[in-house]
């Protein structure tokens, strides 16, 4: 509104031919629309509007009068144009930004000016975006830059209100990256640097599964070297045991960082005690109740969505069905946490679990239930969608075989299986455990 209103105010003056100055050039201004409008305004109404009397919000009348006066029909018609006129000059601007060979200080502080709008992510993600396209790191480095005031968003926190956005901004650059040759996102590692927060906004926000095998496990291994403070190294050092464990490989370790003096964001320590529920099953080959029961009681405090977003799959992997229908019994109201498109991975993970807790209870109309409820599908290109997907199939193919059991859908799920499995590298899904999990 304040915008609109001082360029309401460049019009007048436009059309006068000079600025309202003194109280003689409002008396001016009062008698050239007193014979120009419908409805003309008020001497004192004018001088409020231009600040020589004491102000508050100008009246739709006033300015809809004022608007007339510039040729308008109204107030609401000459918003409408302003709002065309600066859009389009956003557009250009935008478009002359992705094909800039440098970036200026002038630039810089159009752009942050910008971060209001409400289309702002998604214009730092074009940038994104053509950037990378274009194989410009030295772009990149000024987008990515540590700075006090970010441009990616306004706080370097994670906590911060903003989370929704940087998850918009990695879905959005993680979708190119998948479409890079090893050339071009090797050309990408500088960015890696504690310099930049491209590995706390897009690396730690969109953690490719599809790709462990491509650009992401390149990331992560460069990482490895790179990354000095304690909660990265903890988040890298588990994707990378992570990755050996879903390639089918014996070499993960178990892992057991001092977090004591660490505040952990609660999807890494439940990410961290996941693993350590495959650890204890696979490698020391223990029992995991205890573990277990010491992370329900972690939990408790935490925001429980996404704390137990790696969790839930460690304890499918290690058969732990009743765990999970022990933590359902009570979480079960915060798990189902919902609200918008952020929870798309926490509650496909909880319905396919929900489905392997009926399943094994042999109440196959609720699993069924739960399985209609996924909706994976929706959005292909998510960091987890080939990941639950396994799941998913585990458990449809489970489900199938326990009822009609019809020869041709089973083969189906079974093709649809291997592919992933292919696809991803996860030889940890190994066809023994989609036909024989129960």
């Amino acid at each position: 509104m304040d915008y609109l209103v001082t360029k309401l105010k460049l019009e007048i003056y436009k059309k006068l031919g000079f600025h309202i100055q003194k109280q003689s050039d409002v008396r001016y201004l009062h008698e050239q629309i007193s014979v120009s409008v419908l409805h003309p305004i008020g001497f004192n109404t004018l001088r409020r509007f231009f600040d020589f009397l004491p102000s508050a919000e100008p009246q739709f009348k006033t300015l809809d009068a004022l608007s007339e006066y510039i040729g308008y029909a109204s107030f609401a018609k000459f918003s409408e144009f302003v709002n065309k006129d600066e859009n389009w000059n956003i557009w250009t601007f935008i478009a002359d930004f992705e094909n800039t060979n440098s970036i200026s200080s002038e630039m810089l502080e159009r752009l942050i000016k910008l971060k209001p709008h409400s289309d702002y992510i998604y214009y730092i993600s074009v940038l994104i975006k053509s950037f990378i396209r274009r194989g410009r790191v030295d772009l990149l480095k000024v987008i990515f830059a540590k700075r006090p005031y970010p441009l990616l968003f306004k706080k370097d926190d994670i906590d911060s209100q903003e989370i929704l956005d940087i998850l918009k901004i990695a879905y959005a650059v993680g979708g190119v990256l998948r479409t890079l040759t090893r050339p071009q996102y090797e050309k990408l590692a500088p960015l890696l640097s504690d310099e930049y927060v491209f590995k706390t906004t897009v690396l730690g926000f969109y953690i490719d599964y599809s790709n462990f095998n491509g650009y992401y496990g390149f990331f992560i291994n460069n990482r490895l070297l790179l990354d000095h403070k304690p909660d990265h190294q903890i988040f890298v050092n588990l994707l990378s045991n992570y990755h050996l464990f879903l390639s089918g490989k014996s070499t993960f370790k178990a892992y057991n960082p001092d977090i004591s003096n660490l505040e952990l964001y609660p999807t890494l320590l439940g990410r961290l005690l996941g693993y350590q529920i495959i650890t204890t099953h696979f490698k020391e080959v223990q029992p995991t109740q205890s573990l277990v029961n010491q992370i329900v009681d972690i939990a408790k405090g935490k925001h429980i969505s996404v704390f137990f977003i790696e969790v839930f799959p460690a304890l499918i992997f290690t058969k732990s069905i009743d765990d999970i229908k022990h933590i359902f019994s009570i979480f079960y109201d915060d798990l189902f946490e919902t609200g918008d498109w952020v929870y798309y991975t926490t509650q496909n993970t909880y319905l396919i679990s929900s489905a392997f807790v009926e399943i094994k209870n042999k109440n196959y109309v609720k699993a069924e239930h739960y399985l209609e409820l996924v909706s994976l599908d929706g959005s292909k290109t998510n960091s987890y969608y080939a990941y639950l997907k396994l799941f998913f199939l585990i458990a449809s193919y489970q489900l199938e075989k326990q009822t009609t059991s019809y020869r041709l859908i089973l083969s189906e799920l079974e093709v649809e299986y291997l592919e992933l499995v292919k696809l991803t590298g996860f030889k940890r899904f190994k066809l023994a455990l989609l036909k024989r999990y129960f």
